[in-house]
């Protein structure tokens, strides 16, 4: 878990998250996300680039802080996140155990699969 210091508040000014967080820009824009408006919360930016808040959410996380302020939207809409983490580090999809490989890269093997599931199930575009 993050250090108490790295707890960023979803509810807060991309402003005010800057100035307590001076890498938090840098990491932005490592997604991508750039020339913020100050005055907006990160939920608000995603969606004015039509992106989940859960996605920016979950890189923070694996950037060593905790998220706050994290609502689900209640559109019916299920991330296929549990499942393609479930993939890589349980082996296995909905209690299947996957496939064996012969390549050298299995985790790709393993994805790939994740998301051809996610997308037949509707969890995904095709």
């Amino acid at each position: 878990m993050a250090d108490e210091k790295n707890v960023i508040d979803l509810g807060l000014p991309a402003g005010k998250l800057f100035a307590q967080y001076p890498d938090l820009p840098g990491l932005l824009a490592e997604m991508g996300i750039e020339d913020v408006d100050a005055e907006k919360t990160l939920p608000e930016v995603a969606a004015d680039l039509g992106v989940e808040t859960s996605v920016i959410a979950f890189a923070l996380e694996a950037s060593g802080y905790s998220v706050q302020g994290l609502k689900a939207a209640d559109d019916g809409y299920k991330s296929p996140l549990d499942d393609v983490m479930s993939v890589l580090f349980d082996n296995s999809f909905h209690g299947e155990p996957l496939p064996d490989t012969s390549s050298s890269g299995p985790m790709l093997a393993h994805m790939e699969m994740a998301i051809r599931r996610a997308q037949d199930e509707g969890k995904l575009p095709k």
